[in-house]
């Protein structure tokens, strides 16, 4: 993924998040995984940098929202709950470009539900 990409995502995020008047951080990995850009608004709690990163970083190997895996946890498949270094909630989300999987976003400031929907709300 492009950073001008990434960082397009993330400003999409953050412009939306505003209009709600919600602080968050957002970070957006590439397929793998890796940060390839970050950003947060003035006054987020500093909690949300750390999740945004994991979100995103758990959205990604297994192509699918954070959100998907949250209600598998709470649906009782456990397994969920020892996935290594996932973070079953929601705010993570895949992007993706011509059918591709490129990368995934996470985004962290508000409750769970307000993080799924700015984060799905910032990659359409």
């Amino acid at each position: 993924m492009h950073l001008s990409t990434a960082l397009s995502y993330i400003d999409t995020a953050l412009a939306l998040a505003r209009k709600r008047n919600v602080r968050v951080a957002v970070a957006v990995v590439d397929h793998a995984g890796h940060l390839v850009a970050f950003k947060k608004d003035d006054g987020t709690q500093l909690g949300s940098i750390e999740l945004a990163l994991m979100k995103a970083r758990s959205s990604a190997p297994f192509v699918r929202p954070t959100e998907d895996l949250e209600t598998a946890l709470h649906a009782g498949k456990a397994m969920i709950a020892t996935l290594p270094n996932v973070l079953p909630v929601g705010g993570g989300v895949p992007i993706f470009m011509n059918g591709t999987m490129i990368g995934a976003l996470g985004l962290s400031g508000g409750e769970g539900e307000t993080d799924a929907r700015l984060a799905e709300a910032a990659i359409q």
